[in-house]
């Protein structure tokens, strides 16, 4: 296609008056686009800190003992992006983090492979899987195949979202005036 009938296309869309139904569709298009976009970039977000604090947990002591990792239990020693005194640090919002929590909890029971990180129910701490990922090689392909996904994100944030909404009222308008026809 020759540069100029690209112009004159655009020209010719940029003057076009689409009918009310059509302009409501390319709204909701552009809006769907627009959550794609973020959706995405927050499991990118969600993934990069998942990354770092691989790379922090693996991290060795000057005795060859893991720094950040309690070595008998495995239990994080260091505040994680998806804990309420973690999320901050990370950088990540307060709701990502209950998201992201969400999702590493749904994925924690019998899940194979088995995920990096575990949860202990009666502790209530979060662990490093290291039996089976010993080395950050180890830990970073899995969260390369193991990735948060936007299925999940969306999945555990309608989730959240529905429990943050749960017991609230739904919202009640006055009913419209009604008039009363002179008799």
């Amino acid at each position: 296609m020759m540069i100029e009938q690209l112009i004159d296309r655009k020209v010719t869309i940029r003057g076009a008056s689409p009918t009310a139904h059509v302009k409501q569709r390319l709204a909701q298009a552009a809006t769907d686009l627009n959550r794609a976009g973020m959706l995405q970039a927050q499991c990118e977000v969600v993934n990069e800190a998942l990354c770092q604090l691989a790379t922090m947990l693996y991290a060795r002591d000057s005795d060859g003992g893991w720094a950040n990792v309690d070595g008998l239990t495995g239990r994080l020693l260091v505040p994680a992006p998806w804990g309420n005194s973690g999320w901050k640090k990370w950088g990540l919002r307060q709701w990502e983090s209950v998201v992201l929590r969400s999702v590493l909890m749904a994925r924690v029971p019998n899940v194979k492979p088995l995920p990096l990180f575990d949860y202990c129910d009666t502790a209530r701490t979060w662990h490093l899987n290291g039996s089976s990922y010993p080395t950050l090689a180890d830990a970073q392909n899995y969260l390369q195949r193991r990735p948060i996904t936007v299925a999940e994100w969306r999945t555990h944030g309608v989730k959240q979202n529905d429990r943050k909404h749960q017991g609230r009222a739904a919202p009640t308008y006055p009913p419209p005036t009604q008039k009363v026809a002179p008799r």
